[in-house]
């Protein structure tokens, strides 16, 4: 039996072996011979389109495959039209429409009803429209197109739900330098469109808070109209019944006079530029590189996405072939012709890399660019190019409401309803004449615009090997704006002299003689899953080095600042800080009492006396400290009699947004000649966040500095 199974085994794989290498007598199939027949053009049902006496345009399109019924809506409108000091604007008000609730419904009875039908409406405005979704089951339609059309008539723009999505707005602030990615392809569009532009400027957190009620409450009123309006429905439902439903819903809407704004059209830029963000936290480099990129309906368009298909869209394209695959240099690497349907979309070349090739993928990507446009796209390029867009074109349309909601966004964009056949045609018949005439035309080497984003001091070779001025861009998310007065030639003397009694009382020359200390304690940490204690160890180096070590329920923990970087050290290895803790340690460094005493003369901070004000019956003076070199500010309240410092309060960006931060000092004790306080409580927003009980402070005891190397 095992003999035969293994003669068995054998002659099979002899047999495949021979048909492998054509040796039974047959051809081996030549899979590049075979014939394929053309491509059909792309079949679009025809749906039901008509406009209501108000103006309002509306599509239908039966679909019974399942009890179904699905809607979206469009609206001209846009960030593109908030005012420049009220970035974040269009965006709250398309999310408070619907979590705000109606007039005659709040936000929770809207969630309750659909959620017992199993629906949704949801409702939002993004940057060139704003706009609507509606899924329901055919049996609950009614209901969901009535939540619809009141939502979209009748927002209450309830306060607490404003509040609400403001808190979300600025925890977006806070978090948008946590991803690489990210922050790579928000700072390039601003490259190429300018940072003031309506298609890449963002809200910060003063434009959330120069935004009110009324100001919702006027953006809707002035878009949301029914002549400014279309929606489209598709589902299981007869098109002539669902006319009347939707003239019964919305018919008596009133029209109004709709007024909109031009947004200027951006300009290829004249020159390149080579720009950087430093990002010291991260092992590997994000590369874009390009310029301003095309409008749909231009003549070249057909042609030069064939073009960047061949050069950059698929696995099989130029660039990876050469960068990726031949040179190993890119995690990833592509292209993108980006075209809008009323403005200029963005071109970019872009990819990723460890640090230390981060030039020479530089280089090759260029180098690539450059030889394309003058040496044209191969036979064989333009044939995969061709037949790999077109092979995926039916995809945009496989669904009834793909194909509904392109036509609306064709008309919305005022664009021919065969645009779409035009679109294949246009493919179809680009030649590698046609192709390689428009890339000479469009694509401009002298104009790209250059942004790495990474850690230079990794990197092969400087980024001013490139030969051109590198510029830096900084990303730091602008504080907060806080209210405080403007300093007077009298509050700033009156600041001064209570910080010289200050500094007096907590230790005098003493104090001015710090080189160094070492903290040992309890720290109490407070955590959303409760509170645990640790063993602490803290050691600060004059003037800018801090180590905090701890022994936690986790393992020991070690952070280090050294005076320009920051990393941790745990029992998952050791890693850079990301930029918003980094930022923790750099204003607990430089916004220590002691350190701010120490230099108080030396103009590092400005200081102003801002008010009177007590603590437990304790009369206290404020001072307020502005730390010119990291732009932030902090309170010390100084009692009146002691001349000790009892409580600091600065703020800070936490995932929410700006918090407020507080450390009340007590239990104040004489270590060589120097008030320590031997008990710290720290609060975020007025909750307990820590608690540190020292059990011992020591004094220039020669803290080696090598304590502070990775």
């Amino acid at each position: 039996m095992k003999t035969y199974r293994v003669l068995t085994i054998a002659l099979l794989t002899f047999g495949f072996v021979c048909i492998g290498s054509g040796q039974t007598g047959t051809k081996p199939l030549q899979y590049k011979k075979l014939k394929y027949p053309p491509l059909r053009q792309v079949q679009i049902p025809e749906p039901l389109k008509f406009q209501l006496g108000n103006g309002m345009i509306v599509y239908l399109l039966e679909d019974r495959t399942l009890p179904l019924i699905e809607g979206s809506v469009l609206v001209r409108t846009g960030s593109q039209y908030e005012p420049a000091d009220q970035i974040g604007l269009a965006s709250l008000t398309g999310e408070v429409m619907r979590t705000g609730g109606t007039t005659s419904k709040t936000g929770e009875q809207l969630d309750e009803m659909l959620e017992k039908a199993g629906a949704s409406v949801e409702t939002y405005i993004g940057t060139t429209s704003g706009g609507a979704n509606l899924s329901v089951l055919k049996e609950d339609f009614d209901m969901g197109l009535s939540v619809l059309a009141d939502v979209l008539k009748n927002p209450a723009f309830r306060d607490d739900k404003i509040e609400l999505a403001k808190i979300s707005a600025r925890s977006e602030i806070s978090r948008r330098n946590d991803d690489v990615g990210s922050i790579a392809g928000r700072e390039f569009r601003r490259l190429i469109y300018g940072p003031n532009d309506p298609f890449s400027r963002m809200a910060e957190y003063a434009t959330i808070e120069n935004i009110e009620k009324k100001d919702l409450v006027e953006f809707h009123r002035k878009f949301y109209a029914p002549n400014n309006i279309m929606i489209a429905l598709w589902g299981d439902f007869d098109a002539k019944e669902m006319k009347a439903k939707v003239e019964q819903a919305f018919g008596s809407w009133e029209r109004k006079e709709v007024s909109l704004s031009k947004v200027p059209e951006p300009k290829l830029a004249s020159e390149k530029t080579v720009n950087f963000i430093k990002k010291d936290d991260v092992n590997q480099s994000n590369i874009f590189l390009g310029h301003l990129g095309g409008v749909l309906r231009d003549p070249e368009s057909g042609p030069l996405n064939v073009a960047d298909q061949a050069f950059g869209g698929t696995m099989a394209s130029r660039l990876f072939k050469k960068v990726r695959s031949e040179q190993g240099l890119a995690y990833s690497v592509g292209s993108n012709w980006g075209e809008g349907y009323d403005r200029s979309g963005v071109f970019q070349l872009r990819g990723s890399t460890k640090s230390g090739s981060t030039i020479k993928m530089v280089k090759s990507i260029t180098s690539e660019f450059e030889n394309f446009i003058k040496n044209g796209i191969t036979d064989e390029e333009l044939k995969f190019a061709k037949d790999s867009y077109l092979n995926s074109f039916v995809f945009r349309f496989d669904t009834k409401g793909k194909i509904i909601n392109e036509l609306m966004t064709l008309e919305y964009s005022r664009y021919p309803k065969d645009f779409i056949q035009q679109q294949q045609k246009d493919i179809q018949n680009a030649t590698k004449q046609s192709v390689n005439d428009a890339v000479k035309k469009r694509w401009k080497p002298e104009a790209l615009a250059l942004l790495v984003v990474g850690k230079e001091s990794d990197f092969d070779e400087p980024m001013s090997s490139l030969g051109m001025k590198v510029r830096t861009i900084d990303i730091t998310i602008p504080a907060p704006p806080e209210k405080l007065p403007e300093p007077t030639p009298e509050t700033t003397v009156k600041g001064k002299d209570i910080l010289k009694k200050a500094a007096m009382a907590m230790g005098g020359p003493a104090l001015l003689g710090i080189k160094d200390i070492i903290l040992v304690g309890k720290q109490l940490q407070v955590t959303p899953m409760g509170e645990f204690a640790m063993d602490a160890e803290i050691k600060v180096v004059r003037p800018n080095k801090m180590l905090a070590h701890m022994k936690t329920p986790m393992g020991d923990m070690t952070m280090v600042f050294d005076g320009n970087n920051a990393w941790v050290k745990s029992p998952m290895g050791t890693q850079d800080l990301p930029g918003s803790q980094r930022e923790e340690m750099v204003q607990q460094v430089y916004g220590d009492v002691y350190y701010i005493l120490q230099i108080a003369e030396k103009g590092e901070y400005a200081f102003q006396y801002l008010k009177d004000d007590s603590i437990d019956g304790k009369a206290m003076s404020v001072v307020l400290a502005r730390h010119a070199p990291s732009k932030f500010n902090l309170q010390l309240f100084i009692d009146s009699k002691t001349g000790l410092v009892i409580k600091k309060v600065s703020k800070q960006t936490g995932q929410k947004g700006p918090v407020t931060n507080e450390e009340v000092y007590s239990d104040y004790r004489l270590v060589d000649g120097v008030q320590f306080p031997f008990k710290t409580v720290g609060t975020s927003d007025g909750k307990k966040v820590s608690e540190l009980t020292l059990t011992s402070v020591k004094l220039n005891a020669g803290v080696k500095e090598d304590v502070f190397k990775k």
